[in-house]
């Protein structure tokens, strides 16, 4: 079983130049929801984890790190 080991979305927002402001404005979020992304403590839709990817110009897989858990 893979379980959640690290989220990317901040560390790739930042080395495609965009801000938590930027991003909540284009998905109509709230600051404090982009941040909660960054950090893992909650995520992005389907649609939106396509979007970020794409914007970011990375795969849905590079926005998370798993882990294999025993």
């Amino acid at each position: 079983m893979k379980e959640l080991k690290k989220v990317n979305i901040g560390w790739l927002m930042n080395k495609a130049g965009y801000t938590r402001i930027a991003l909540s404005n284009r998905y109509e979020k709230t600051p404090n929801t982009i941040s909660n992304w960054c950090t893992g403590k909650s995520f992005p839709s389907v649609k939106e984890l396509f979007d970020l990817a794409d914007i970011l110009g990375v795969k849905v897989d590079d926005l998370y790190e798993w882990e294999e858990k025993e």
